[in-house]
Order: structure tokens, then sequence, then C-alpha cells
């Protein structure tokens, strides 16, 4: 597997799009997609950025024996990535939306309660 390869493959376990990442490193979605194709040769600088946007090491990207298991990868965690790509004006809004969908399932779970006290006492 090639350094390109492992960046994609780290960049996934940790739900990050490309998008994400190229804004991060401040160059097109296009260009940081040729580094993970090896359409690109990365520097040494310009893998920092990347082993500290991944929060890893260079070596462990480097290192073709490391195993990696994701351990988070869920649809709650995806979407939580999905949000920290958004812009301010939409994270916002979707970070009030779940707040009100915590609080009707709050709302759900006591009404579900007392109906289960009352069938309980029948």
């Amino acid at each position: 597997m090639n350094v390109g390869n492992r960046i994609k493959k780290y960049r996934e376990l940790k739900n990050y799009t490309q998008s994400y990442m190229s804004e991060r490193l401040n160059i097109s979605q296009n260009t940081y997609s040729k580094i993970e194709t090896g359409g690109i040769k990365l520097t040494v600088e310009r893998l920092k950025q990347i082993s500290d946007i991944l929060e890893m090491s260079m070596e462990d990207i480097l290192n073709n024996e490391n195993q990696v298991f994701n351990f988070n990868n869920s649809t709650v965690d995806k979407f939580y990535g999905y949000i920290e790509t958004l812009q301010e004006d939409n994270k916002e809004i979707l970070l009030n939306t779940i707040e009100i969908l915590k609080e009707q399932l709050d709302y759900l779970k006591s009404e579900n309660s007392k109906l289960i006290e009352i069938i309980s006492k029948k």
C-alpha cells in the first residue's frame, strides 16, 4: 500500500472527507485527491501537516506494517464529522436541531414511562 492509500485509509477512519482535509491544508479538493491517488508527490512539510490533522505521527503514516481498527466508526460519528465540515451558519442550525430532537426524545421517554406505569397498574 502506498503512502497516498494509507493517508486515505486513516482519513476515512477519522470520518474526514477530502473536502475537510483540503480546507485544513488550504489546497483544492482536487489537489488533495491527487495526494491520495499518488498524482502528487508529498513533501515532508505536507506530510507533517497531514499527520497533524490526522493526529498521528509521520512515521505511523509511512509505516506499512500498522494495523488500525476503527472502534468509533458509527453513523453518529460520521454525522458529527459531517457537521465539522459545514459552514458556521449551517453548523449552528444542525446543532440546534439536534438539541430539539434530544428534548423531544426525553419527553417521549417520560411519556412512555407514564404509560408503562398506567398499564402495569391494571
